[in-house]
């Protein structure tokens, strides 16, 4: 490696610092992409293997998440042309449109997950409880219905009401931060 290369790149331990801090933004892109959650999942793994592979590559003077969405779009592309037959998927230009448009920079997930935080203390007592225990804790809603005492068709109604806030909440709260009155 000559001494021009080695001022772009990063030693093993600072390329695993950066793409453990890169995993949520990793997933949210891949998640954003795949039909299901468990193919997602999968692909991520593979993602980070490339990555790593790849590690030589990176130039440390480049934003991170830039370079690591591109292996996985193009990790995306090889998944879907392997299971093209047994699925739908978007096209190439709607996923190169899909990337481009996503966002890059790692705040605007942080702000996304501060704003989910501060809604989630905005809503109710019931709904808050319903929520952090069907998403927390991977209560079902059965669950939440037999501890409450309500019918499960209540129990949805609560869910899908507290989520619409959340989204509305982290819709408002986030559009607020990025374009101040």
């Amino acid at each position: 490696m000559n001494h021009a290369q080695s001022d772009r790149s990063c030693g093993d331990d600072e390329f695993v610092r950066r793409i453990t801090a890169s995993q949520r933004d990793l997933r949210a892109f891949i998640f954003g992409m795949m039909p299901n959650q468990a193919d997602a999942d999968d692909l991520l793994q593979e993602v980070n293997l490339a990555l790593w592979r790849k590690r030589h590559l990176y130039d440390a003077r480049q934003g991170f998440l830039r370079w690591a969405f591109g292996f996985a779009l193009l990790e995306i592309r090889s998944f879907r042309s392997r299971s093209a037959k047994s699925r739908l998927w978007f096209s190439d230009s709607v996923l190169d449109l899909l990337t481009a448009e996503w966002p890059h920079d790692s705040s605007f997930n942080e702000q996304c997950r501060d704003a989910l935080a501060t809604c989630l203390q905005k809503l109710g007592g019931v709904e808050r409880h319903f929520i952090t225990s069907f998403y927390g804790q991977q209560s079902s809603a059965q669950d939440l219905a037999n501890e409450s005492g309500k019918p499960l068709s209540t129990v949805y109604k609560i869910l899908t009401r507290a989520r619409e806030a959340l989204r509305a909440c982290v819709k408002t709260t986030v559009s607020q931060a990025y374009h101040p009155a």
